[in-house]
C-alpha cells in the first residue's frame, strides 16, 4: 500500500524585523519628531517678528529647496560610497539647526537657517530609505515601507501637538531646546544604523544622477505632495481663522490614521498590487483638500485630518515600493533620491506657490486648487499605471 504523498512544504515568510531594521526606524522617530516639534510653530514664530504670509510660504519652501538641491548628489554618492555617512550627517545639521532658531528674527537670518536645515533631510531621508530598501526582503517590500512610515507617522502623532504646548506662553526657546535634544538622540542611535551597501554594486562614475524608472511614482508622489507644502505652511493659520484653540491637533488626527492605515496598505500592496492601494489613497488626499476648502469650524479640521491620514498612509508606502520595485540595487539610492526629490518639490511649491495664491485669494481657493491637483495627479497615475 502506498504511502501518501508528504504535503508540499510551505516556505517560511522571510524575516522583516532585524536588529538593524529596527534600529533605523528608531533613529528615524526621533529625527522626525524634532522636524515635527517645529512645524506648526515656526510659521507662528515667524508671524511674531512681523513676517507675512508670503514671506512664511517662502520660510517654509526653502527647507525644502535645499532638500531637493542636495538629493541627487547623495544619491549617487550613497550608491559609491554607503549609507551610514549620510544618516550622521542629516541628524548632525538637524541638531545644528534646531538650537540655532533662537537666534533668529529677521526673514533673511530665518530664510539662511532653514535652506541649512532642509539639507540635513536630504541628506538624511535619502540614506534611511536606501537602507531600508536594503533590509527588506523583496517578498515584503511594500509592508517594510508601510513600518518604515511609521517611525515618522509616531512623531507626528506627537511631536505637532506638543510644540505647539510648548510655545502656549508666546516663546520659543524651549521648543527649540526640545528639539535640539531629540535631535542630538538622533545622532547616538544614528551611530549604530547598519552599513547595507551590496558589496561591487557601485554604479558608474558617469552614471546620472537621477533613476529615470523611478520618476512615474516620483511624480505622482509630486502631486500629493503640493498638497502638503500647503498644509504644514498654512493649517495653522486657517486653524486660528475657524477658531481651533490647537491647530496641531489636526496633525495629530491626520498621524493617528497614518499609523492606523499604513502597515495594512503595505502589506496589501505586496498582495494585490500596488495600483490597488495608490489609486484611492490619492483619491482620499484630493478629498481632504476639498474638506479644507469648505471647513467653517475646528470640525471640518479634525475630519480633513483623517481623510488626509487614510490617503497618504495609503499612497505613500506603496508608492515608495514601486520605486524600489523598478530598480536594481545599484540604482536604489538614485531612485530613493528621485522620488524624494519629487516629494520636496512638490512640498516646497505648494509652499511658495500656493502662499502667493493665498496672499491675493482665500483659504478655500488656495485649498480648492491643491484638491484640483492631487486629483489631476490620481488621473495621471490611473492612466500611466495602465502603460507600464
Amino acid at each position: 500500500m502506498a504511502l501518501p504523498a508528504a504535503p508540499p512544504a510551505v516556505e517560511p515568510r522571510p524575516h522583516l524585523l532585524t536588529r538593524g531594521f529596527a534600529l533605523t526606524c528608531l533613529c528615524t522617530f526621533f529625527f522626525f519628531l524634532s522636524f515635527y516639534l517645529l512645524l506648526p510653530t515656526l510659521p507662528l514664530y515667524a508671524l511674531q517678528y512681523g513676517m507675512g504670509e508670503s514671506e512664511i510660504g517662502l520660510i517654509i519652501g526653502a527647507f525644502s529647496l535645499t532638500a531637493l538641491l542636495v538629493r541627487p548628489y547623495v544619491g549617487r554618492a550613497i550608491d559609491r560610497r554607503g549609507r551610514k555617512g549620510m544618516v550622521l550627517l542629516g541628524t548632525a545639521v538637524f541638531l545644528t539647526a534646531s538650537l540655532a532658531y533662537h537666534y533668529t528674527r529677521t526673514v533673511g537670518s530665518l530664510l539662511a537657517l532653514r535652506l541649512l536645515h532642509g539639507s540635513g533631510m536630504g541628506f538624511f531621508t535619502t540614506a534611511v530609505s536606501a537602507i531600508i530598501t536594503d533590509l527588506a526582503p523583496p517578498a515584503r517590500r511594500g509592508e517594510a515601507m508601510g513600518y518604515f512610515g511609521l517611525a515618522a507617522n509616531l512623531a507626528m502623532a506627537v511631536g505637532p501637538a506638543l510644540g505647539m504646548q510648548l510655545v502656549t506662553d508666546g516663546t520659543f526657546g524651549g521648543l527649540f531646546l526640545a528639539a535640539g535634544g531629540v535631535a542630538a538622540v538622533a545622532v547616538l542611535l544614528g551611530t549604530g544604523v547598519p552599513e547595507t551597501l551590496p558589496a561591487g554594486t557601485a554604479p558608474p562614475v558617469a552614471a546620472p544622477l537621477f533613476s529615470r524608472r523611478a520618476l512615474f511614482p516620483a511624480g505622482a508622489m509630486l502631486t500629493l505632495c503640493v498638497t502638503y507644502g500647503a498644509v504644514v505652511s498654512f493649517l495653522p493659520l486657517l486653524g486660528r481663522q475657524v477658531g481651533m484653540e490647537n491647530p496641531g491637533l489636526f496633525f495629530t488626527v491626520y498621524a493617528i490614521f497614518l499609523v492606523l492605515t499604513r502597515p495594512l496598505a503595505g502589506l496589501l500592496s505586496d498582495r494585490v498590487g500596488r495600483a490597488a492601494v495608490v489609486l484611492p489613497g490619492m483619491a482620499l488626499v484630493a478629498a481632504a483638500m476639498m474638506t479644507l476648502a469648505a471647513a467653517s469650524g475646528p470640525g471640518w479640521l479634525l475630519l480633513a485630518g483623517a481623510l488626509y491620514g487614510i490617503g497618504f498612509g495609503a499612497a505613500h508606502p506603496a508608492l515608495m515600493a514601486l520605486t524600489a520595485d523598478r530598480v536594481e540595487a545599484a540604482e536604489r539610492g538614485r531612485a530613493m533620491a528621485t522620488f524624494y526629490a519629487a516629494l520636496e518639490l512638490g512640498i516646497g511649491s505648494g509652499s511658495v506657490l500656493l502662499g502667493v495664491l493665498l496672499a491675493y485669494s482665500s483659504f478655500p481657493a488656495m485649498f480648492g486648487v491643491a484638491a484640483a491637483i492631487a486629483a489631476a495627479g490620481t488621473l495621471g497615475f490611473f492612466l500611466g499605471y495602465r502603460r507600464l
